[in-house]
């Protein structure tokens, strides 16, 4: 896809989940705010989501691309973060990476529910972070 079909794309999304709060947007969709390592800034960002156990799960694809997206070096280097969405409203969360059979058991429902992760993670060589969202307490 053209990088600025794209970032029109990503433009609409973004306003319709402002308008609607992410209701009826045809996938799980939250609006992930993260505090920006260098800037210190609020950085938003609107993401697919799995329903976890432990909370809401992000994949870290960045469509195939060798290097991690922002948003999750920026959680990286702060875990504390505040999800938006029609199914858990708004909460503040803590990041951290699943791994083992956690990790494994994700990956498979992601996968089995869109095939296009499994692409991108042919197109690279690191593998592509999961990202448990888990309510602060």
């Amino acid at each position: 896809m053209n990088r600025r079909v794209m970032v029109a794309a990503m433009r609409i999304q973004n306003l319709l989940f402002s308008l609607t709060g992410g209701r009826g947007m045809g996938m799980p969709l939250l609006r992930l705010t993260a505090t920006g390592r260098s800037s210190g800034q609020p950085r938003s960002v609107l993401l697919l989501y799995l329903d976890h156990e432990s909370g809401p799960v992000v994949i870290a694809s960045a469509a195939g691309a060798d290097a991690d997206p922002q948003w999750w070096k920026n959680l990286q280097a702060n875990p504390s973060a505040t999800v938006r969405s029609a199914r858990h409203g708004t909460i503040a969360v803590t990041a951290s990476e699943l791994d083992g059979d956690d990790r494994e058991q994700a990956w498979q429902q992601l996968v089995s529910d869109r095939p296009v992760y499994a692409r991108y993670q042919e197109q690279t060589e690191r593998r592509i972070p999961l990202v448990t969202l888990s309510p602060s307490e």
